[in-house]
């Protein structure tokens, strides 16, 4: 099995959390799996260039992935389409940065074995959705892409986690990437349009299993695991601690330390800001030389 991750820039958040995503994946691999991490920045992994497939691209192939409408999420798609053709023997799991992997990998193995394929969870009817979303329903629905007509039943799927058995992989993407840039080409404008072409194409090719109870999206609380993987790595780099000794850290108990949804208010959060602006930090020095 090949368990790709994908990161862009320098921003050093997505880094911090793709390291722990990593060790969760590293601590359940057998000698056949591997793991790849397509980035922008391939020296922020030295640490573990030797245990993982450190594959570089560049900021310009990035511009060009993103396409005509310089959409992001449309690089993850064109990035995972030409690495599959690399693997093309092996299943796919594909984890974004704000995981990790906690369930049994052989459990899933064995369900991309027997054909299935795996997204993060269901979140149920787009057109029972609001903003964005059910805009998007409304724009494409009925239409047709790569053959495709959306309907009803394409339920919105997370696709934070995406596993594909090899069998399917290059079908799949090449699917995926027809109803995205249809969709795009619509006008259509939300920030999930990624996620919904993933999920009408899964879900035509493939038996979708809900991923949630294998691997770990903490989507909905990122600034408590944020700190909770900035401290695990500060505490290893301070212990000098190695790989090994990193991986004997990673037992289940981990996982449960931190919630990975936390709902907040957002009257809270509007208060936080609206006091922020009326009671600004003031007489703000730095050190002068000399």
């Amino acid at each position: 099995m090949t368990i790709m991750y994908l990161t862009f820039g320098n921003n050093t958040e997505y880094h911090v959390q793709a390291y722990l995503s990593i060790l969760s994946s590293l601590k359940q691999m057998k000698a056949n799996d591997r793991i790849v991490m397509v980035t922008t920045v391939p020296e922020l992994y030295k640490r573990v260039a030797s245990w993982i497939d450190i594959v570089s691209i560049d900021e310009q192939q990035v511009k060009e992935w993103k396409g005509k409408y310089q959409f992001m999420f449309r690089a993850k798609t064109m990035i995972l389409k030409q690495m599959v053709s690399h693997y093309a023997n092996d299943h796919l799991l594909f984890l974004d940065t704000d995981t990790f992997l906690y369930g049994s990998l052989d459990e899933i193995r064995g369900l991309l074995d027997n054909g299935q394929a795996l997204m993060h969870k269901d979140e149920g009817r787009i057109n029972q959705m609001q903003g964005s979303s059910l805009q998007m329903w409304k724009t494409v629905a009925g239409k047709k892409y790569a053959g495709i007509e959306i309907k009803e039943e394409h339920h919105m799927w997370n696709s934070g986690v995406i596993g594909i058995p090899c069998q399917k992989m290059q079908k799949i993407f090449d699917d995926a990437l027809l109803i995205l840039d249809g969709m795009l080409d619509e006008g259509v404008k939300s920030f999930t349009v990624e996620q919904y072409a993933m999920s009408v194409n899964m879900l035509t090719h493939a038996q979708v299993v809900e991923g949630d109870k294998y691997v770990g999206h903490y989507w909905g609380n990122k600034q408590e695991w944020q700190q909770f993987a900035c401290s695990f790595l500060l505490e290893s780099y301070m212990r000098n601690r190695t790989i090994e000794e990193d991986l004997e850290q990673i037992v289940d108990s981990l996982w449960s330390s931190v919630p990975i949804f936390r709902h907040r208010s957002n009257t809270a959060r509007h208060l936080k800001d609206l006091i922020g602006k009326v009671f600004p930090d003031r007489n703000i020095h730095y050190v002068k030389k000399g």
